[in-house]
């Protein structure tokens, strides 16, 4: 009957799955007759450092002879101007010498939508540069600049109003572009630019025999291509790769030691989940004395854990010092940081429009507090040194994380096991970005879910309760652990006395504990909501429940089932909310009957990893950092069970979590020391997107067959240990490999 019921949830999972995607209700992220250019009159600037102007919102590029200071500027507009210029417009100037040069914004769009533009043009000289022709002045897209759109190829006598009708085919980003000469087609010249527009109309409002320009990209345009981002991608992948490739030949060799699970200080360190897989390679473990005996102190396990922690900051330190963090995205957080700093929590939500740059609608309480305490340690601060504050929390939150790894280790699997797992996951180039680089607090989120997790199996309650409170306060993604961890404690309740008659301590620490629990989530939200509890009594979760809410977009730069659908920062309509919402029941059903198959508490970690991953591949909402989070948990059940398949699992999920935040640097062009852009979205219909996407969705689904094979046979296939030299082996791996491939 069980076999049958998960069989049917299995089906229903698959059935939700496949109406998600015939749900999708791509409704479009443009407005029929609203402007999407910012700054088309170019009346907002300011200055740099060496007082010349900056256009706010356009980026310049080109090239242009090293003697001219800036082939771009803002020129006052006269008397007789100002009524349709504005008071100023801007100018391209090669400063009388060959180049080509353009001012460049990125918009969003919509595929097959019309689009009008607009632009008025002065051209007031131009001749040939050093190529044998030239191109004047011209409006087009840099993701297939060999569209010229309007162009003049001489001067023009005053303003002109050149407009063109586009439909992008292929892509949901436009880059205008206003251009003086091209790369293989110079100029000498100047040209004013002003009262740019770009604009969704109706396709029936098109006048008849004009021409709509079929518009298709033929490279991503807003990708940065500096060999910086590359090497960055490259070089992390291949160390991630090297790490775990590493720590699973130390293992083994490990596994090969009789005292493999025996502690430093000649404790056992295998005597509870770890006793069933003490045995490797047909070699049984040797068994720890019951009491500690001395030892050289850099055995000692609270020497051990320090370094651990200190190299895990050392590392990280280098991310810190060397980066500022994810550019324009990094400056918006320490705005925002200064702001709550001096002005309180308190209205924060209520001001959220004030802040452009800053999605406040979808940040948690939690978040809030931490950035006004960092706002006000940092006020004597650069925006540098307020970065590193910021990034600090996801620093130290990874030592807590190392130190959690550890000793769980030790109590369970030994302190040689423990050292090596715990490096591993200080080491992974996808933990050392989240805490050393973004401006998310999501390492912090991950140390509050181990800890709420082991505390729940070793069964402290009000511990775990206290933690998982401050954890949704943080971040209400922490309430995915919460069927799982109710599961769980439904069991306890119901084995501190079967017959249900009696409520002792362990019934009375539950029940109370999750009303204490509830009753410091409200109190804790109390800063962000005594300004507005007179309109809503629970306005502080209903702060908390906003991080979803507010969120409506299928996936948010995530690989995943809905990046495979070429589904990356598009909308979606009622009927595939209720859709995720009836998948998320039927996944929580289904998690929870493998853990009541066979009631083992060292199996909550590895459902609770699971579900992490589940959620970050298959539901809506989703952003870069959700397949991180499963990767501590899987990594600690790995580790106390012994199992092969896991290992490789989490190895992979290492590799493609961060190949998934890698590319984001690389496009966004945060590999540098410097950079202020924002970040860069995938292009949905992107190769590099979809093909990572499909390996994540198969690594996932084999994932559920581990757990679902785990959890119901109590299968697991061991790592075996490595007896021959490293040398040896190695050669009878290849040798094995050319058998494969020898013929007969």
């Amino acid at each position: 009957m069980k076999k049958r019921i998960v069989s049917i949830c299995v089906i229903v999972l698959v059935l939700v799955l496949a109406l998600f995607v015939l749900s999708a209700c791509d409704s479009g992220r443009t407005a029929v007759d609203v402007e999407l250019v910012t700054n088309g009159d170019f009346e907002s600037y300011s200055y740099n450092f060496d007082r010349d102007v900056v256009i706010e919102d356009w980026t310049l590029g080109g090239a242009w002879d090293d003697g001219v200071d800036s082939p771009y500027g803002r020129q006052p507009s006269p008397e007789a101007d100002r009524e349709e210029h504005g008071l100023s417009y801007i100018y391209l100037d090669t400063g009388g010498k060959s180049g080509w040069v353009y001012l460049s914004q990125e918009i969003a769009v919509d595929r097959n939508a019309v689009y009008l533009v607009s632009v008025d043009m002065r051209v007031t000289s131009l001749s040939t540069g050093g190529d044998d022709e030239y191109k004047g002045a011209y409006v087009t897209f840099l993701e297939n600049p060999d569209y010229y759109f309007v162009q003049q190829e001489e001067t023009t006598d005053g303003w002109v109003t050149l407009t063109f009708y586009v439909r992008p085919v292929n892509t949901d980003y436009l880059t205008i572009a206003l251009s003086l000469g091209a790369e293989d087609a110079e100029c000498v010249g100047r040209v004013l630019f002003d009262n740019v527009s770009m604009m969704r109309v109706d396709s029936s409002s098109v006048p008849s025999g004009t021409t709509v320009h079929d518009f298709r990209m033929s490279q991503i345009a807003r990708y940065n291509r500096d060999l910086s981002g590359t090497l960055f991608v490259t070089f992390l992948t291949l160390f991630c790769v090297a790490v775990v490739v590493c720590a699973y030949v130390l293992i083994r060799k490990n596994y090969a030691r009789s005292d493999v699970f025996v502690n430093f200080d000649g404790t056992s360190g295998g005597s509870a989940p770890a006793a069933p897989y003490a045995s490797k390679g047909g070699k049984k473990g040797k068994s720890g004395a019951k009491s500690a005996v001395s030892a050289k102190w850099w055995t000692n396990c609270w020497f051990i854990a320090a370094m651990l922690m200190l190299g895990t900051f050392i590392v990280r330190l280098v991310f810190l010092l060397s980066m500022y963090g994810f550019g324009g995205e990094m400056d918006a957080t320490v705005d925002l940081a200064r702001w709550l700093a001096q002005h309180g929590v308190g209205n924060i939500y209520a001001n959220a429009s004030s802040w452009s740059n800053v999605d406040v609608a979808t940040m948690s309480p939690g978040a809030m507090y931490i950035l006004a305490i960092i706002g006000a340690m940092g006020q004597n601060l650069t925006a540098d040194g307020v970065s590193v504050l910021i990034r600090m929390v996801g620093v130290l939150a990874d030592m807590a994380v190392i130190a959690m790894i550890y000793f769980y280790g030790r109590k369970y699997a030994g302190d040689r096991l423990a050292i090596i797992f715990a490096a591993v996951y200080a080491l992974l180039p996808v933990t050392i970005v989240m805490s050393g680089m973004t401006n998310t607090f999501v390492s912090l989120l991950v140390a509050l879910m181990v800890a709420a997790v082991l505390l729940l199996v070793e069964k402290k309650y009000l511990a775990m309760y206290g933690v998982m409170a401050l954890a949704v306060i943080l971040d209400i993604r922490a309430l995915a652990l919460a069927p799982i961890a109710v599961t769980y404690m439904g069991y306890m309740y119901y084995r501190a006395d079967s017959t249900l008659k009696s409520f002792g301590k362990t019934r009375a620490t539950i029940v109370f504990g999750l009303v204490g629990a509830f009753a410091a989530v409200y109190l804790l939200t109390l800063p962000v909501a005594i300004n507005h509890l007179g309109e809503n009594a629970f306005y502080g979760m209903r702060m908390i429940a906003n991080q979803m809410i507010n969120n409506q977009i299928f996936v948010d730069n995530a690989f995943g089932f809905y990046g495979m659908a070429t589904l990356n920062q598009q909308g979606f309509n009622d009927t595939a909310s209720i859709l995720n919402l009836v998948f998320i029941l039927v996944l929580v059903v289904y998690i929870c009957s493998l853990y009541v198959k066979k009631r083992n508490r060292q199996e909550v970690i590895l459902l609770a990893s699971y579900t992490l991953a589940m959620v970050a591949v298959f539901t809506l909402k989703v952003t870069y950092t959700y397949l991180f989070m499963s990767i501590a948990l899987g990594l600690i059940y790995t580790m106390v069970s012994g199992e092969k398949r896991m290992y490789g699992i989490m190895a992979g999920y290492a590799v493609l979590s961060f190949l998934c935040v890698g590319l984001i640097i690389k496009n966004s062009g945060y590999a540098t020391i410097v950079s202020d852009g924002m970040l860069v979205d995938f292009e949905r219909t992107g190769a590099d997107f979809i093909v990572f996407s499909v390996f994540t969705v198969l690594l996932s689904l084999y994932y559920s067959y581990v757990v679902y094979n785990i959890t119901n046979t109590g299968k697991v296939v061991d790592i075996k240990s490595l007896n021959k030299p490293l040398g040896v082996a190695l050669k009878d791996g290849f040798r094995s490999i050319g058998d494969v491939f020898k013929k007969d």
